[in-house]
């Protein structure tokens, strides 16, 4: 029976590291390589686009992922078929992790209980015990999982806010790991654990202190927000004391994730202080308002920006694409104009032009952090990053 791993050479807490996560029971031979952008998904399916055009996007394995919020609605059915999510939803070809909300939509503050948590679909609040999270978690069948946690604070949150989610999870967490321990079916499913505390430096060491000593695959550094696109405006300097604080604590051998649409400048922020995983719902973000991102892009053409508004009236008549040196398949055979025409008349296609251009160009975005930590040049290639979203008004 194979075991989800994580290895990596690192023996820094608080440093960027290239690491490798493997043995996967689906895909035995199947590594990914970290710093690694998990793709986002919404109901199983990556956002306006088919899992053929998603195929032509990339041809390469990803690690899909998955929140219940926006997928618990299939569970009767998944569980009356008896086949697992992927199954249902098509994606068999690709691993899932399964996470609790979805990080394109802020999540609703409030309405936690003694033993459980709120989740809302589309058809309203659904209330989560860690009984019920795990009969959704063997249902669904993830390749990986969060446990269930009380992740709802912010920068805002008061003291005790931020107790209660401290307490609240690590209860959840035990009920989850006791349930996942006795399940034959999840015995080589790996588990992630929620590091909460808000902005407390004392109550994240609280959450460490429980945590790091418990058999799991690794970490999420969860509480730091409520989701939703506001996430992409949260500067690191507001979270660098936090996340360091945090994977200064952590242990060095065990993977480390942060979800939510952070913007680029941030990301490279959050992987210099050692965290190893995010997911791709800011492309989505960026894509849902009518942007296509340029920020790598050194071309006269995209003007020092880090996104281009394909709404803007100056590119009604622009037949450039939308980034000269991009090699996605919107970028190799259409126009800033049509995109333009694309979004002025509704089409579909403007979403899905938008969305091929945006995923692309952040799974290369990866790829550039991995090669730059390899060959020594992360730094150059963090501090240009930087400068173009220097200009940017964070809140």
């Amino acid at each position: 029976m194979m075991k989800v791993t994580f290895f990596t050479e690192s023996v820094v807490c608080c440093a960027a590291r290239i690491g490798i996560l493997s043995g996967f029971e689906r895909f035995p031979n199947l590594s990914f390589e970290t710093p690694l952008l998990l793709t986002y998904t919404k109901g199983g399916s990556v956002p306006h686009l088919t899992k053929d055009v998603f195929k032509m996007v990339t041809s390469e394995q990803q690690l899909l992922s998955v929140s219940l919020s926006s997928t618990i609605l299939m569970a009767d059915s998944i569980k009356e078929l008896n086949i697992s999510f992927a199954d249902f939803v098509g994606m068999k070809d690709y691993l899932n992790l399964l996470s609790i909300h979805d990080p394109a939509d802020t999540t609703n503050s409030g309405f936690q209980q003694l033993d459980s948590i709120s989740i809302w679909p589309r058809t309203g609040r659904s209330r989560l015990t860690a009984k019920k999270y795990m009969e959704l978690v063997q249902t669904f069948k993830p390749d990986l999982y969060v446990a269930l946690c009380d992740g709802d604070t912010n920068i805002n949150s008061s003291a005790k806010r931020v107790s209660n989610a401290v307490d609240r999870s690590k209860i959840l967490l035990e009920q989850c790991l006791s349930i996942h321990q006795d399940s034959g079916m999840l015995k080589s499913t790996g588990i992630l654990g929620a590091v909460q505390g808000g902005y407390n430096l004392e109550a994240r060491k609280e959450s460490i202190d429980h945590l790091k000593n418990m058999p799991l695959t690794g970490f999420i550094i969860d509480g730091l927000h409520n989701n939703g696109p506001s996430v992409q405006n949260i500067s690191s300097k507001l979270i660098k004391h936090v996340v360091q604080h945090t994977t200064n604590l952590l242990p060095a051998d065990k993977i480390r994730a942060s979800m939510g649409c952070w913007n680029p400048a941030t990301v490279l922020d959050l992987i210099e202080l050692g965290v190893d995983i995010f997911d791709s719902s800011y492309p989505y973000i960026i894509s849902e308002q009518s942007q296509a991102l340029v920020f790598m892009c050194d071309d006269d053409s995209c003007e020092n920006q880090c996104v281009i508004s394909v709404t803007n009236k100056r590119y009604k008549e622009d037949f450039s694409p939308i980034c000269m040196k991009c090699a996605c398949l919107t970028c190799r055979n259409h126009t800033r104009a049509y995109l333009h025409h694309l979004q002025h008349t509704r089409e579909m296609l403007g979403s899905v032009l938008l969305m091929i251009h945006n995923i692309h160009y952040y799974l290369t975005f990866f790829a550039a952090i991995r090669d730059g930590l390899k060959n020594g040049t992360f730094d150059q290639f963090q501090t240009k990053i930087r400068l173009k979203y220097a200009t940017t008004n964070f809140k």
